[in-house]
């Protein structure tokens, strides 16, 4: 096992001991820690990933050659972001601002929906890749085309929420009224009464 690989592993295990430990001995400290300690590991996982073009977490040397560059460098962001919200995560635990960021974030989702759209279309992109280079006409047919469909609407859902928290941040009374009109035009009675009225649209 690699000197890194090893770091991140070992930091993600102790982090996740140190949480269940600090739970039988009320260790409020040791339950941050251990936080921080499992985000600090996945972080640096993503950073190996974006620097090395390696992906991190990977044992097998086989594994890791096959998702080298591209797929790596997604794989790397996606570590990135969760690690880095699970550290900042730790520390507003540690400063009791957990709740009312929590609260902050509920009503301006402009980061959230930035953060997990980034996700999003990383994911998707994987999925629409093809880095074990297999052929076939039945392993495009079943394994092939679905993960690319699926892949896609990953990737455009992901493309969208990044939009949107975009939008949300720099015009927050815009987005609300927005997702008002949403809503509404989503409102199971309103829906009701449009696919009733679907049968004059053909006549």
């Amino acid at each position: 096992m690699r000197i890194l690989t090893f770091l991140e592993y070992s930091a993600v295990i102790i982090g996740i001991i140190a949480v269940i430990v600090s739970q039988f001995f009320a260790l409020r400290n040791g339950y941050h820690l251990g936080i921080f300690l499992i985000g600090a590991g996945i972080a640096l996982g993503g950073l190996e990933s974006v620097f090395t073009r390696q992906p991190a977490f990977f044992q097998s040397a086989a594994n890791r050659e096959t998702y080298m560059g591209m797929p790596a460098l997604l794989w790397g962001i996606v570590l990135l972001v969760i690690g880095s919200t699970v550290i900042f995560s730790a520390y507003l635990l540690q400063d009791g601002a957990w709740h009312s960021t929590y609260n902050a974030l509920l009503r301006r989702p402009g980061p959230l929906l930035a953060g997990g759209g980034l996700i999003a279309a990383c994911v998707g992109t994987l999925l629409m890749l093809n880095p074990r280079g297999r052929r076939g006409a039945w392993w495009t047919l079943l394994v092939r085309i679905p993960k690319a469909v699926l892949g896609l609407i990953f990737l455009l859902g992901g493309l969208a929420a990044i939009g949107l928290g975009v939008w949300e941040w720099f015009e927050p009374r815009a987005y609300e009224r927005f997702l008002k009109d949403m809503l509404a035009r989503l409102d199971p009675q309103a829906l009701g009464r449009w696919w009733k009225s679907l049968p004059s649209l053909w006549r």
